[in-house]
């Protein structure tokens, strides 16, 4: 699937609910997303825009702020490190993606409730 380019104007009004990670923040949860856009800044590249049940993940050197969600560092961080481990594990690729998946659905309803 290819990426489009879009203003951050347009992804927070298409939006109700947005978690902002910084670059590399949620490499591992998102690990097997695939990202649906991307916006830029004067300097280049701003961030990726991920939508993952009705939720829109903006992750990069700057991303959007969270929108509607109770979201910290604590909790990404939690998520995070589970979707390392099972990444590090000897699981097959896709005993990975779906336990990863998992995790990540388990993130949305957990700072979306």
């Amino acid at each position: 699937m290819m990426k489009f380019k879009t203003s951050k104007k347009n992804m927070k009004d298409s939006y109700n609910k947005i978690i902002g990670i910084s670059y590399c923040g949620l490499q591992n949860l998102l690990r097997y997303e695939n990202e649906i856009a991307y916006s830029t800044r004067v300097e280049g590249w701003s961030c990726d825009y991920y939508s993952i049940e009705g939720v829109l993940f903006s992750t990069g050197y700057a991303p959007l702020n969270n929108k509607n969600v109770n979201c910290n560092y604590e909790t990404i961080n939690k998520y995070e490190n589970l979707a390392r481990e099972i990444n590090n594990s000897n699981f097959t690729y896709e005993e990975k993606q779906k336990a990863v998946k998992y995790l990540l659905s388990e993130l949305i309803k957990e700072v979306t409730n």
